[in-house]
């Protein structure tokens, strides 16, 4: 008897299902305790693997970012689509000149560039993206929020790139 091939499409279908039972069952109290090692998290009283040591401040900022900021919401102008003079389009301007290049978007974060990219190469329903499943979540919502089925390949582990084999 010869098991049935699951494919990508079936194995999300069988997944999604799951989980939507899952988010239905009682949520598990979290201890704090790390598994198997039966440490406590710093944060619950626990000993700091980090001691003495600050992490750098973020976000970096210093008066100029502050007077840029200020200076451009003042101005009420802080789309491209306000002023072709604005801050947004002069960054555009400025950063397409400094990479020698023929167009240039700014975004907001991460997130909307990859939005922006899935846009811009018409990637939609049906279509397959590859990508790790070691990312941030950014870089499957783009993909998802476009319909198409992200494919999930693994990093070879010499070189740290998509692994061809894998796909």
């Amino acid at each position: 008897m010869s098991k049935p091939v699951l494919g990508r499409r079936g194995f999300l279908a069988a997944v999604s299902t799951g989980l939507v039972g899952a988010a239905a069952l009682p949520g598990i109290s979290a201890d704090g305790e790390v598994t198997g090692k039966g440490r406590t998290l710093a944060l619950l009283g626990g000993e700091p693997v980090r001691k003495n040591k600050s992490w750098p401040s973020w976000p970096y900022w210093d008066e100029n970012v502050v007077e840029s900021v200020t200076k451009t919401t003042e101005s009420r102008i802080w789309c491209r689509i306000q002023s072709k003079s604005g801050t947004v389009p002069t960054f555009e301007k400025e950063f397409t000149e400094l990479l020698e290049t023929e167009f240039c978007v700014a975004t907001g974060s991460g997130t909307q560039a990859l939005h922006t990219c899935v846009e811009a190469l018409q990637i939609g329903p049906g279509d397959e993206v590859i990508t790790s499943p070691y990312t941030d979540p950014g870089t499957i919502a783009a993909i998802l929020c476009a319909r198409a089925l992200p494919v999930l390949a693994d990093l070879d582990p010499e070189s740290f790139q998509l692994d061809p084999d894998d796909v």
